[in-house]
């Protein structure tokens, strides 16, 4: 999610810059997913027969949406810089990385120290230490579960993130290119096993959010941005999934189905990984047009810093305390997340993301994007 909810990366046509339309299926995941979160952190909304109840349930199956996206995008864009520059430049990828991803996520964890510190909010300092450091999804070993304290509970997913961060540059640097995609499948097979035995002995709630059960979430997107790069390959799973609605709506069947299941989280990886590279390489359609739409862009753009904010505003539904009082209940918590959320992307990512990007310039000028479309990548990336 830190690509995702971590980084906006749109791909956008090489014509003008301004008003050009952009490839923007990724940015309309990325909003599904996000409000998928919110409002599974809230309290339930109804009214009359009309209710959230699906996603009360079972929106926290957004992130697993982000993190197709990410394992899709960041390998996909590590192997186009490779293509254009025969080589991959990893001081250049984690300096971008860090003014992606750090500053707005020290400015959410700079908040809740100062909302602690005059005791608005119950804080412990190994509480933010983990997120800060992105060791939050094994805080479970130093006593308490992943989820609780509250504020700082999301931080799982981008610790995962950060985690796969380190391993798939790693990975494409250092081992052949005809050995990426069979160690790519070994590796996530290797976590499928895991997890089916860790579960046998020990519950989800306990250990489900730790990186060595969750990391074929991206790793398997990330083996299939591999495969679809010669253009014939790339035509081929074209093909092969035109029907992604199809994906997706099974996947949905699915999401129901009794958390801590090991095959359904293997289940979930593959296709949520595939619904998200069927709709890239297919916008076309109803559903396609949807994703691009501009209210869908509008909230992709700025999921990285909802998914923060979030975790302050939406309290019901997990934590079951509203420590900011009317700004803890609807409307005014989603007016207050979206507030602060534009306001951290215009402020201050937009302007930290262009000054990484002064430091390490991405390589990437035009390319073609996985769809096959002539693409520059933009500044968010």
């Amino acid at each position: 999610m830190s690509e995702t909810i971590s980084s906006t990366a749109a791909l956008v046509s090489p014509r003008s810059a301004r008003g050009s339309d952009y490839l923007a299926t990724l940015d309309g995941w990325r909003a599904i997913a996000i409000l998928a979160v919110i409002f599974s952190h809230a309290n339930l909304l109804s009214i009359g027969f009309l209710n959230d109840r699906w996603l009360y349930a079972y929106g926290h199956f957004g992130v697993d949406v982000f993190f197709s996206i990410s394992g899709l995008l960041i390998c996909w864009r590590l192997m186009q810089e490779e293509v254009q520059q025969e080589r991959i430049s990893l001081r250049s990828f984690y300096i971008r990385r860090a003014f992606r991803i750090l500053p707005a996520a020290f400015a959410f964890l700079l908040v809740l120290g100062i909302l602690g510190a005059v005791h608005l909010l119950h804080l412990d300092f190994m509480e933010l230490v983990s997120a800060a450091f992105f060791f939050r999804n094994y805080t479970s070993l130093l006593g308490h579960l992943t989820g609780y304290p509250y504020f700082t509970s999301h931080f799982w997913s981008l610790s995962v993130e950060e985690h796969f961060y380190f391993l798939l540059p790693a990975l494409l640097v250092f081992t052949q290119k005809k050995l990426r995609v069979p160690l790519l499948l070994l590796l996530t097979l290797t976590i499928v096993g895991h997890r089916y035995l860790a579960l046998r002995h020990r519950p989800f709630d306990l250990i489900g959010h730790h990186t060595d059960i969750r990391l074929d979430s991206l790793l398997f997107p990330a083996m299939l941005a591999i495969l679809v790069q010669p253009l014939r390959n790339r035509e081929r799973f074209r093909r092969a999934l035109e029907l992604w609605p199809l994906l997706a709506a099974l996947a949905l069947l699915i999401v129901p189905v009794q958390d801590g299941a090991s095959w359904k989280s293997s289940a979930i990886v593959v296709l949520f990984s595939l619904t998200v590279l069927g709709s890239v390489l297919n916008p076309h359609g109803p559903l396609g047009k949807l994703l691009e739409s501009a209210p869908f862009r509008f909230v992709g753009k700025i999921s990285y810093s909802l998914y923060l904010w979030q975790q302050l505003f939406f309290t019901g539904h997990f934590f079951g305390q509203y420590p900011l009082g009317l700004l803890n209940h609807f409307p005014l918590q989603l007016a207050a997340t979206f507030l602060c959320a534009w306001a951290s992307y215009h402020w201050l990512e937009k302007p930290l993301i262009r000054l990484g990007h002064r430091f390490a310039p991405s390589p990437i000028r035009r390319t073609t994007s996985p769809a096959g479309r002539s693409t520059q990548a933009a500044v968010t990336s």
